[in-house]
């Protein structure tokens, strides 16, 4: 069966220079079976118009869509273009993992969507579709029977991850893009066991309560590929945290050094303030990461515990401290407006900034996506300031309404972009030096023109929120 998988971002709507794992994992499952898949991948168009025109070209039987709620628009156009190619349709990802049925009402022409994990799911609806099972029988689905919505069970239990084959990068049809950054994304876990409410319920319904990963021989061997196939010598363990099990880190470590893959190397991890210690800090060290992101988001203790983040501002001191003293480039994540934020915790953020220096920052606007426990509070509350799914994009400059995502008394949505701009424009003169220098020092590392070109015009692009 010929399967389209489409990525429906959009150039403006880009928030990282990463192609999207999970399709590639679901496209090499797919070809691994016998079927003809490609992926689509819109994140360098301005709009849906070249990839309408690729899989006019394609003719698909089946159209898959990952489908997150600032997408959702595309994805709703890209489903009614597969339908008049004649091809079923289906969306998974966090969107319809949450919204189900939402999303089959709100578009009449989508023939299925998928919650939780794919990878089964799109080998057995293929077969359903094939007629060689029953609809009944793919894990996940939903779909329409006499006019009601079916919604089949869940798997009994998450994907054992050494089972997936080395998703195939050569499946994507904008690879050459993302080549010009050289380096590359991985995915070696999935789940996440922590309760921040702008995010949960979504990955622990997307890939369950327990976070699992991959063996540290398979994600070497993926590297060790990775190099060969694409000369790439940098890569970002793109997974949601990367600090939380010990063991399996050592053991990781090892395993990368065992493989040469350490000299000439560097990696790039996400982390938690308060699973970062002095053993992870030597343990990334002796890796070669040279670079730690940590989603800080607040410096309001209250902020932050009415987030359900757990952790603490001393947590981030300590954190920071240690990246200092081993010599990590650093990277905040921040999320301004959230419960309980007023203009003397505005301040409080940028007094955190000033003190533990991140050489890079994003900088987002609290948005209550669907599903999620922090939509549910600010619903029940009658604090939701949005409603159009073209606003819940937390890195938008201004929403359609002028209202901020999350209602907050006292506070405008003005007032809150002026904070954001006053942050970036206080670190200005810094996130230049840094960013210049990192600049050159990335080009003596990797002598590249198209990297050095691709990241100065990424960092142009984000500046609104890139420090």
């Amino acid at each position: 069966m010929r399967v389209a998988l489409i990525f429906p971002r959009l150039w403006h709507q880009v928030h990282g220079m990463w192609p999207p794992l999970g399709l590639a994992s679901l496209a090499t499952v797919l070809r691994n079976a016998g079927e003809e898949a490609r992926i689509f991948d819109s994140s360098f168009d301005p709009g849906l118009d070249r990839v309408k025109n690729e899989l006019g070209k394609f003719r698909p039987q089946l159209v898959g869509i990952y489908t997150l709620t600032d997408f959702f628009y595309s994805a709703r156009e890209l489903v009614q273009f597969g339908k008049s190619l004649g091809a079923s349709t289906v969306l998974g990802a966090a969107h319809p993992t949450l919204l189900p049925a939402q999303t089959m009402q709100e578009i009449p022409e989508l023939d299925f969507v998928v919650r939780g994990e794919g990878e089964i799911a799109i080998l057995e609806l293929v077969k359903a579709l094939s007629g060689k099972t029953e609809l009944s029988k793919v894990p996940g689905l939903g779909f329409r029977s006499n006019g009601e919505l079916v919604l089949n069970p869940l798997p009994a239990e998450p994907l054992d991850l050494d089972q997936l084959p080395i998703p195939d990068r050569n499946l994507f049809d904008r690879l050459d893009r993302y080549l010009r950054n050289r380096a590359l994304n991985l995915h070696i876990s999935r789940g996440c066991p922590f309760n921040c409410s702008f995010c949960q319920p979504t990955l622990k319904l997307m890939f369950g309560k327990k976070l699992r990963y991959r063996s540290p021989g398979l994600v070497v061997e993926e590297l060790k590929q990775l190099h060969s196939r694409y000369g790439i010598r940098e890569f970002f363990f793109h997974d949601d945290i990367f600090t939380v099990n010990h063991s399996w880190l050592r053991e990781l470590v090892e395993s990368i050094n065992r493989a040469g893959l350490r000299k000439g190397f560097r990696y790039v991890v996400n982390s938690r303030v308060d699973t970062f210690d002095k053993e992870i800090a030597e343990l990334l060290k002796s890796m070669g990461v040279y670079y730690v992101l940590f989603g800080l988001e607040s410096g309001s203790q209250e902020v932050l515990d009415r987030m359900h983040k757990g952790t603490t501002l001393e947590q981030a001191r300590q954190a920071f401290a240690l990246c200092r003293e081993f010599g990590f480039r650093t990277h905040a994540y921040i999320i301004l407006a959230g419960p309980g934020e007023t203009r003397e915790t505005l301040k409080l953020t940028g007094q955190m900034l000033e003190e533990l220096k991140p050489h890079t920052v994003h900088i987002s606007i609290c948005t209550p996506l669907p599903g999620t426990e922090l939509a549910r509070e600010a619903l029940d509350k009658g604090l939701l300031g949005v409603n159009d799914y073209a606003d819940m994009d937390y890195y938008l400059k201004a929403t359609s309404s002028g209202q901020l995502p999350l209602k907050l008394p006292g506070l405008t949505y003005q007032q809150v972009l002026e904070t954001r701009a006053q942050i970036l424009k206080q670190r200005r003169w810094f996130v230049f030096r840094d960013n210049l220098t990192q600049l050159l020092r990335d080009f003596i590392y990797d002598p590249s023109p198209s990297k050095f070109i691709f990241r100065l015009s990424f960092y142009r692009k984000m500046q609104h929120y890139f420090g």
